[in-house]
């Protein structure tokens, strides 16, 4: 009778090894230095979606992400009513910027936020009424790889305006149409 205890027990230890060779096995490469990813979640909110200013050298002041990919503007698209034209293959490359509800803004006047419905029916970013988008091209937080592109695409600059332009003064000349030569 004591040997169905002995294999009961014999089985039960075998069962044990293999459960822990398994373990093993799948941890093997786990980084247990790292937290688990729903550990950073709670402990480490997500930045809140916003837009914030950021010095760039050649460029001057530009508008980025809540986590520092710099947005850019279309020439083609208008400012008002707010009109977003970049669809089809052109957002596949110029990714829109998301709007949401409560975008959060450090070093840009939350007045000039706002949002217009692209043509697929999404919500997308505006600043001082200009679509804002991502470059797929911009690999690194703060790349300006798609500043100038086709002339149409530009940084945006924290009053919703083109990088790198410079800024025209208000004169008599140009208010009444001559081109002040």
């Amino acid at each position: 009778m004591n040997v169905p205890k002995l294999r009961r027990s014999v089985g039960a230890g075998a069962f044990a090894s293999a459960a822990l060779i398994v373990a093993t096995a799948c941890n093997a490469g786990v980084d247990h230095a790292s937290p688990p990813v729903g550990a950073i979640q709670a402990s480490q909110p997500a930045p809140a979606p916003g837009l914030r200013t950021v010095d760039n050298a050649q460029l001057g002041k530009l508008v980025t992400d809540e986590k520092g990919w710099v947005l850019y503007r279309f020439e083609q698209d208008k400012p008002n009513p707010p009109t977003s034209t970049c669809t089809g293959e052109c957002a596949t490359q110029w990714q829109p910027a998301a709007a949401v509800s409560d975008t959060q803004v450090q070093g840009v006047d939350q007045n000039l936020v706002g949002s217009v419905k692209r043509p697929d029916g999404t919500m997308q970013l505006t600043l001082n009424g200009m679509p804002l988008y991502h470059f797929a091209g911009d690999k690194n937080p703060g790349d300006t790889k798609g500043q100038g592109a086709n002339r149409t695409w530009y940084a945006a600059t924290p009053d919703g305006e083109k990088a790198g332009a410079p800024a025209q003064p208000k004169s008599a000349s140009t208010e009444n149409g001559s081109d002040g030569y």
